[in-house]
């Protein structure tokens, strides 16, 4: 029998023959890279998780597979999967319906699992692990990311509105496409060029798109506030990769290059001879990273103070005080 075909109450009966506390919980993600996100949540639990990626008995991948179970799900089978626009949407799709109401589906409430890893208050100390430097003063990553999300605003809420009414007039690919950050950001002058360019295509944009009544816009604004959707969090909303990508890393590479350049510029002004100034400079160059995007996915998690965690948190422990696992 394989996975597939396993429901809850199967690994129900599995755990009988392990000790009450040794119950294992079975869980599937989208793919491989969601792993380390859920397992460190459900381990702040003391959950016993196995988790898996989306199929065992294929390469099939992403939310569609995962979702292919949801009639399988219990105390001892669950699925987490990224929200996407489903959270947002409230019911208005059939996934949305069931992510919503499931007990046991989990989801991210953001975008994606890259929001998190976006998350504007954890990019300072992003940047300290991969480069060494505590240089704060350099780019205010907070102000960028809330200045970036107000642009943003009323353009992602025109995607979201088109997608709850299902027209194809603007799609997320079209809203995302827009918001791109085309160059390497200037973070000598915290992004404003950038930021100024940005307004104006999401201000041409707005411009082409058929017009949402007023009265319409503010009431969907409103029950979006209550979902926790202000126009400086906008980010945290939008389509995961996009952000990752297109945004984050446009301002994060060229501080991380110039932050490394600077230090080694700095051995070389304090070297007291050519060989201690080039074992220095050896040392540095072993211990920091080459890869700020490989910090940035695999290394962050100071993601957990994020109001849309703290959902995901409650909802695990509602589970956990249910289940009695």
């Amino acid at each position: 029998m394989s996975y597939l075909e396993k429901k809850s109450t199967y690994f129900e009966g599995e755990n009988l023959l392990n000790e009450p506390d040794e119950a294992i919980v079975r869980v599937f993600v989208e793919n491989e890279d969601d792993i380390p996100f859920w397992k460190d949540i459900f381990d702040k639990f003391n959950l016993r998780t196995k988790i898996h990626p989306a199929s065992e008995i294929s390469l099939a991948r992403g939310k569609k597979e995962v979702l292919k179970q949801k009639n399988r799900v219990g105390k001892f089978l669950i699925l987490c999967v990224d929200s996407d626009y489903d959270y947002l949407l409230q019911g208005h799709t059939d996934n949305s319906k069931t992510i919503n109401e499931s007990p046991y589906i989990f989801q991210t409430y953001t975008y994606s699992i890259e929001n998190y890893k976006c998350y504007a208050e954890s990019l300072h100390r992003v940047m300290v692990r991969a480069t060494l430097q505590d240089k704060q003063e350099l780019f205010d990553y907070v102000r960028f990311l809330k200045e970036y999300s107000v642009i943003i605003y009323d353009l992602f809420i025109y995607s979201l509105h088109y997608t709850k009414e299902k027209s194809d007039g603007f799609t997320i690919e079209d809203f995302s496409k827009t918001i791109k950050l085309l160059e390497q950001v200037d973070y000598s002058s915290q992004g404003q060029e950038a930021l100024a360019k940005l307004k104006k295509a999401v201000k041409e944009k707005l411009a082409i798109l058929d017009k949402i009544p007023d009265e319409q816009i503010k009431q969907f604004k409103a029950e979006l506030h209550k979902l926790g959707v202000e126009p400086e969090n906008t980010y945290l909303f939008m389509k995961g990769h996009t952000l990752y990508d297109n945004v984050v890393c446009m301002f994060l590479r060229p501080i991380f290059q110039f932050l490394r350049s600077a230090q080694s510029k700095r051995i070389s002004e304090l070297k007291q001879c050519e060989t201690e100034a080039k074992e220095m400079e050896k040392q540095y160059r072993k211990l920091v990273t080459k890869d700020i995007e490989l910090v940035l996915l695999r290394n962050n998690t100071d993601y957990y103070d994020c109001f849309l965690m703290k959902k995901i948190l409650s909802d695990i422990e509602k589970y956990n005080q249910h289940c009695s696992i």
